[in-house]
């Protein structure tokens, strides 16, 4: 028996090729989905069948038997809800297809609109996700242990269009956020790109930030956690009256290192990191432009 369940287009090793991007091999199903082509009538099992929405991909998906939910490019959904985009079945994968504004976008058209990943060893990649209200509640709500965001990017799309957090993180166990990008625009910005609360076990890594972020870029709060990881990520805050670049405040430990940050809040650099209980190594704060960062915290260990 083959390793996929996809009868074209496949290159070798059961591992299919679309849109010039090559999805890992899995010994579960390939479920497609396109809002162009598809309806949730389709069994979803090629391309030429694919379901209409990812939570119809999901319904169809079995857990924790490696199946793939494969968003076709120029996919769109709109999330006013809850309830719109949710992934509920253990060990799914959504992986979009596409590049620039063909990948798959989720457009939050009301507050309330979030995508919920509830169920453990799930992930997200290549998705395109654009508030077109403001106050938009959370845009990805991270309930489940051990889920992966990566290659995603959350944006707005006229100003005044906001989110409050980009990415909630709550009483999780495993979360890795790696090569992303959580946009805010300038004036209005929103609270927070990432907010973390009794979460062990979480990587930040690779990311840009940017925006104009009126709480902090990172925000940690109420439990803390464990062998929290923040590295080599690029985090610019245009705000000029908060404007804290990281802001753990409670008892996180782990490691922040090899970060490169700005903030347009003229203050202290080292006033606007927080790092909890976190070891430092290299971090560097910038608080002007033309001007060079300095490391922070500034206190060197002998």
């Amino acid at each position: 028996m083959g390793l996929s369940n996809f009868p074209n287009g496949v290159s070798s090793f059961g591992i299919p090729v679309l849109g010039g991007m090559q999805l890992p091999t899995t010994t579960g199903k390939y479920i497609f989905v396109s809002s162009v082509t598809g309806a949730n009538g389709n069994d979803g099992l090629d391309s030429d069948h694919p379901k209409g929405t990812v939570n119809g991909a999901v319904a169809a998906c079995t857990a924790n038997k490696g199946d793939i939910i494969v968003v076709m490019s120029n996919h769109a959904e709109d999330l006013d809800a809850a309830t719109d985009f949710v992934v509920d079945t253990s060990g799914v994968r959504v992986i979009g297809l596409g590049e620039g504004d063909d990948r798959p976008t989720f457009t939050y058209t009301g507050v309330d609109g979030s995508i919920e990943m509830d169920s453990a060893n799930c992930g997200l990649y290549n998705l395109l996700l654009l508030t077109s209200i403001t106050a938009v509640v959370m845009g990805i709500n991270i309930n489940a242990d051990n889920i992966t965001v990566d290659t995603c990017e959350t944006n707005w799309d006229a100003s005044g269009d906001d989110f409050i957090t980009m990415i909630d993180v709550d009483a999780v166990d495993g979360f890795t956020l790696r090569n992303s990008k959580l946009i805010a625009e300038d004036g209005a910005g929103c609270e927070e790109a990432i907010r973390l609360d009794d979460c062990n076990n979480v990587s930040i890594v690779d990311n840009h930030i940017y925006g104009a972020f009126t709480d902090s870029a990172i925000k940690g709060e109420g439990a803390g956690g464990t062998n929290l990881l923040i590295a080599k990520n690029t985090i610019y805050n245009s705000d000029t009256t908060a404007g804290f670049v990281v802001d753990l405040d409670v008892a996180f430990t782990g490691l922040m290192t090899k970060n490169s940050c700005g903030t347009l809040y003229a203050t202290d650099p080292e006033t606007t990191v927080d790092p909890g209980s976190l070891l430092c190594i290299e971090n560097y704060v910038c608080n002007a432009v033309d001007e060079s960062g300095a490391i922070v915290p500034t206190v060197i260990s002998t």
